[in-house]
């Protein structure tokens, strides 16, 4: 059985979709999938306050350790506070993730600059949400160090070539598989930039785990690709034992 790895859920209120994600659902998903371990977030720190989300956060992963801590930070909301992201590693957070659709920013952002400069000393990669084509070709231009591990989330059918693109420029960059649904799209991207630059992700519980399960399961890849996409990619990149 392949170790599953999910880079991609999340838990609590989602105003926009009338939800309330609970971590319950979360952990009863992961655990009719075999999802070994999840990367999770609480929603509040996108919608309200990073500060209280990231609190929410380690205390959901606290009680479940199945359950690994992502941070997030409102770039609108920085102003030059580095001593809590400072602490983002020995909190035991895995990476830092940004949403500029649903906090109203652009990737061109001077603001966001500024906090991708600021978190590179804590050598935790960074996930980006990609909602729209131009998205990835700006965050090539964002001030970021060679050596920094970056996850493009919400890839799909047409920002796939600019991701790719991207990646055959930045080594250490990686797609998440999530909106990867399209017949041939995951396989494209395997051909493309090889299956160890993919992490497997589904949005869960808002999105079900099942679909983005079968999409690797059954993309034609051989079974060394999908268990590094599956769960063995995200061990490494993460650190994870």
């Amino acid at each position: 059985m392949d170790d599953i790895v999910d880079i991609n859920t999340m838990f609590g209120p989602l105003p926009a979709s009338s939800a309330d994600l609970a971590v319950d659902a979360l952990q009863e998903l992961m655990q009719t999938h075999n999802v070994t371990a999840a990367c999770t977030l609480s929603t509040l720190g996108i919608l309200l306050d990073s500060n209280l989300g990231n609190a929410a956060t380690r205390a959901a992963c606290s009680e479940q350790p199945q359950l690994l801590p992502v941070a997030t930070i409102n770039p609108t909301m920085f102003v030059g506070d580095k001593s809590a992201l400072s602490r983002f590693a020995a909190e035991g957070f895995r990476f830092i993730r940004f949403f500029p659709r649903e906090q109203h920013w652009p990737i061109d952002f001077a603001p966001f600059h500024w906090v991708l400069s600021s978190v590179q000393p804590t050598r935790l990669p960074v996930m980006v949400n990609i909602d729209s084509i131009g998205e990835i070709t700006d965050l090539t231009r964002a001030i970021l160090a060679p050596e920094c591990v970056v996850i493009l989330a919400r890839v799909d059918r047409a920002t796939l070539a600019e991701a790719i693109a991207a990646l055959q420029m930045f080594p250490n960059w990686h797609i998440e598989t999530s909106r990867l649904l399209a017949p041939g799209c995951l396989k494209l991207a395997a051909d493309a930039i090889g299956p160890e630059r993919l992490l497997f992700g589904t949005g869960a519980p808002a999105l079900p785990i099942a679909s983005g399960l079968h999409t690797v399961q059954f993309a034609g890849l051989d079974e060394n690709a999908v268990s590094m996409i599956l769960g063995a990619n995200a061990r490494r990149i993460l650190n994870l034992s």
